[in-house]
C-alpha cells in the first residue's frame, strides 16, 4: 500500500467521521454522539473511523514517530473530551445557563473540516520523515 493510498483512505475515514457526527450546533453534535453512546460505548468509539484507521496504520506499518504520536494524542483527547461533555450534560445534567447558551451556538462547517484536512496531511508527514 503506497503512502498516497494510505492518506486517501485516511481522508475518506475522516469524512465518514464528519458525516456521522455533523450537526449545526454543539448540542446537536453531542446529542448525536449521545445516541450512539446510549446504544453502546463501543458504537460511539467505532464511529471515530479516522482514529481507528490511524491506530491500524500505525500498527500495520510499525510507524510511531512524533507525528503519529501527535495524531493519536489529539484524536484521543478529542474523543475523551466528547465523552466527558456527554457525561456532564446528558447523564449528570451539570450545566448552567451560560453552558446552555454555548451549546446552542452555531458551529460553522469549516470547523468540522479541520479534521479531514489536517489529519491526512499529518499522516503524510509521518511517512515522509
Amino acid at each position: 500500500m503506497s503512502v498516497i493510498e494510505i492518506v486517501l483512505f485516511s481522508f475518506a475515514a475522516e469524512m465518514l467521521e464528519l458525516i456521522l457526527q455533523y450537526a449545526p450546533t454543539l448540542y446537536g453534535v453531542l446529542s448525536r454522539l449521545y445516541d450512539y453512546y446510549r446504544k453502546s460505548i463501543f458504537l460511539m468509539l467505532g464511529i471515530h473511523a479516522g482514529y481507528l484507521y490511524i491506530l491500524y496504520i500505525s500498527l500495520y506499518t510499525d510507524t510511531l514517530n512524533w507525528t503519529m504520536v501527535f495524531i493519536i494524542a489529539l484524536k484521543t483527547f478529542d474523543i475523551f473530551t466528547k465523552i466527558e461533555l456527554i457525561r456532564r450534560i446528558f447523564i449528570r445534567g451539570e450545566y448552567d445557563s451560560s453552558t446552555k447558551e454555548m451549546l446552542q451556538m452555531q458551529v460553522p462547517l469549516w470547523l468540522f473540516l479541520i479534521g479531514p484536512l489536517t489529519y491526512p496531511w499529518l499522516l503524510y508527514l509521518s511517512f515522509s520523515s
